[in-house]
């Protein structure tokens, strides 16, 4: 079934390819030890008896033997793998074998899983296999895949080269914004990424372009007077591509695309609003303009700004919701 549901169409991968690993582990599986000798997890629900030897499988700990009656019971002292347990995950932790459960009903199926192509096996493929053992249901529709961070001579941070980052200290340094941008610029599905701490100042240079321009926009007071604004070609092309950036945005999210987002997103703020927009309308600004080409002006930065920080949201929440 778990298989099926894949063929069918009923769980998409994306990037695509990575259907051929899921498929290439479930038509090989193998015996799977579910035994493991870990310090943490569940411990395996299975009782021995010291005096004849029975095995007591149960959800309570049994007080005696169902065979000899004896009460020398010892609970198997090994763990059930990590992946066991995490497999049930999906609807285990909104009220399930309730299936009555508002949580149950409301998240279960769920959308999308975003997880690592490392553990297509381990995880994903137990998640849905279980899932449709004990619901019927498959847990989501979609499992996005991404890569995983490296360091910036490529190699796979461990403690053992110590080229690992604390992103506390990174957030300290540079703000949590702009270590969140430089994620999703480097993030495209399915491949890895290398992380820099330019890359982060860069970001961080960006927050605060944006901070600025919106500083530069509070300067200048109410946009609301008795003067009807008087909009002209420039007024109507920054607004133009303001739509324009809704439609990509809107895209780039339906199709995973979060560096095509976040490209998209600072092409049009540096670009087309501060390096074109701003210079272009800096006189309408000044003492004694026409108050009319002002008031249009004003009204137009504010429609810009608030709509571009709305769709920069979910990029840099920090900033986006201070401004």
């Amino acid at each position: 079934p778990a298989i099926e549901s894949v063929e069918k169409g009923e769980i998409k991968f994306v990037p695509e390819r990575f259907t051929k690993n899921y498929m290439n582990w479930m038509k090989n599986t193998r015996d799977w030890c579910i035994s493991r000798q870990l310090w943490w997890g569940h411990q395996i629900p299975a009782w021995y008896c010291d005096d004849c030897g029975e095995t007591v499988v149960a959800k309570e700990a049994p007080c005696t033997c169902p065979k000899c009656g004896s009460s020398n019971m010892t609970q198997d002292p090994d763990t059930l793998d990590t992946w066991f347990s995490s497999a049930l995950w999906p609807f285990s932790t909104l009220g399930w074998p309730n299936e009555n459960a508002e949580d149950y009903n409301y998240f279960y199926p769920t959308n999308t899983l975003v997880t690592g192509y490392d553990i297509i096996g381990f995880w994903v493929s137990r998640m849905i296999f279980s899932g449709l053992a004990y619901t019927g249901k498959a847990p989501f529709d979609t499992v996005l895949i991404h890569g995983i961070v490296r360091d910036s001579q490529g190699r796979k941070m461990s403690k053992s080269l110590g080229n690992g980052i604390d992103p506390l200290e990174v957030i300290e340094q540079y703000g949590a914004d702009a270590l969140r941008m430089m994620l999703i610029i480097g993030s495209t599905a399915g491949n890895d990424m290398r992380y820099s701490d330019e890359k982060v100042l860069a970001c961080r240079n960006f927050a605060n372009k944006l901070y600025n321009a919106t500083r530069f926009r509070l300067m200048q007071g109410d946009a609301r007077g008795e003067t009807a604004p008087h909009y002209s070609s420039v007024h109507i092309s920054i607004i133009s591509k303001l739509k324009q950036l809704h439609a990509d945005v809107e895209k780039a999210l339906a199709d995973y695309e979060f560096n095509a987002l976040i490209q998209t997103l600072y092409q049009f703020f540096w670009n087309e609003y501060c390096d074109r927009f701003l210079e272009a309308v800096k006189g309408d600004l000044k003492d004694g303009a026409d108050p009319a080409a002002q008031a249009a002006t004003l009204t137009t930065m504010d429609t810009v700004l608030r709509h571009y920080l709305a769709l920069l949201h979910p990029v840099m929440p920090h900033i986006t919701e201070e401004l």
